[in-house]
């Protein structure tokens, strides 16, 4: 039996913060209904590459699930979902700043038909403060909590991360507050408001780059590029295409000691340029020389099982 089973959502999410956190809740076995407009449905729906008829990105996100039509636009919708809210643990929305109020399905409206619900809600800046009227999606979080701040070369602008943290981070986190929220009401037969900003769920990611890099909030974190130290970098393989490359991480002097006799380069662990890891970061030109020029004659799965069979964090991009 799985985890969740017993649980029952009714899922009124779009695009893809709420619909990766009850896409989560389904996969643990919770019973997750979909509400859908009968007019265009979950506007992801849309989002197509002509690859296939359904759209891909729709079908990632919402795999698990059952879906009903209803058009919350006309009174006799609303009433219909009033009259499904007390056979569900969980009522979860992440409509557009003002909808729910708009639509009279707000937590007051919810849990007055409903009250042990959990009432869950992923906003944009959350319910209040200067922001809270703001529309958001996955990159506008990001760019509000740091993220394309941190992320680029040194002397370049900000860059776009690759993965939608904005998005799918806040659905994780969302899906493990219902969860708790779950366990209580078990417990003790009630239920909660749970209220979740992406833009603080972003913020979640970035503190080791801000312990890190910030010194205790007297500075920005920095942008680093690829390589955080001399030996934790992206390193070229062949054929050198343009995603022939490997990751190495060495954390530790152990890891160090592995790295030289596994290229070859034993004297570079005596080797008073590269001694320690100061001495590293001093001559790291030369160090990541070195390393390339091993890397570079090893295809990237190649480089990636010789250092990983002898312990050293590495995989192929």
């Amino acid at each position: 039996m799985a985890a969740l089973t017993g649980l029952r959502v009714l899922d009124l999410t779009q695009w893809e913060s709420g619909t990766s956190c009850t896409q989560a809740l389904a996969w643990l076995g919770a019973d997750v209904v979909k509400i859908e407009s009968p007019r265009d449905g979950d506007p992801g729906r849309s989002l197509s590459r002509g690859y296939w008829q359904d759209s891909e990105y729709f079908i990632n996100w919402n795999s698990n699930k059952r879906s009903v039509a209803i058009d919350l636009l006309e009174p006799r919708g609303r009433d219909l979902l009033l009259e499904l809210v007390p056979q569900f643990d969980v009522f979860i929305e992440n409509y557009g700043p003002g909808v729910v109020e708009k639509l009279d399905i707000g937590y007051d409206a919810i849990k007055a038909v409903h009250p042990e619900v959990i009432y869950a809600q992923i906003k944009g800046f959350g319910l209040t403060g200067p922001y809270a009227k703001y529309k958001c999606f996955d990159m506008v979080a990001q760019a509000a909590a740091g993220a394309l701040s941190i992320t680029g070369e040194p002397d370049g602008p900000p860059m776009r991360p690759g993965p939608t943290l904005g998005d799918s981070g806040s659905g994780v986190q969302m899906a493990l507050a219902v969860s708790a929220a779950y366990a209580q009401k078990l417990r003790e037969g009630t239920g909660q408001h749970i209220e979740l900003s992406m833009q603080e769920s972003v913020t979640y990611f970035m503190r080791t780059m801000i312990a890190l890099g910030a010194e205790g909030g007297q500075k920005v974190a920095p942008r680093i590029g690829n390589e955080f130290d001399p030996t934790i970098n992206l390193f070229p393989c062949k054929p050198f295409g343009p995603n022939d490359y490997i990751y190495i991480m060495v954390v530790t002097e152990p890891h160090w000691m592995l790295l030289c006799e596994t290229i070859k380069q034993p004297g570079l662990i005596d080797d008073s340029r590269f001694i320690d890891l100061a001495a590293r970061q001093e001559h790291d030109e030369e160090l990541n020389e070195i390393i390339s020029a091993w890397t570079s004659t090893h295809t990237k799965h190649e480089a990636m099982h010789a250092l990983c069979e002898v312990g050293i964090p590495a995989s192929a991009v």
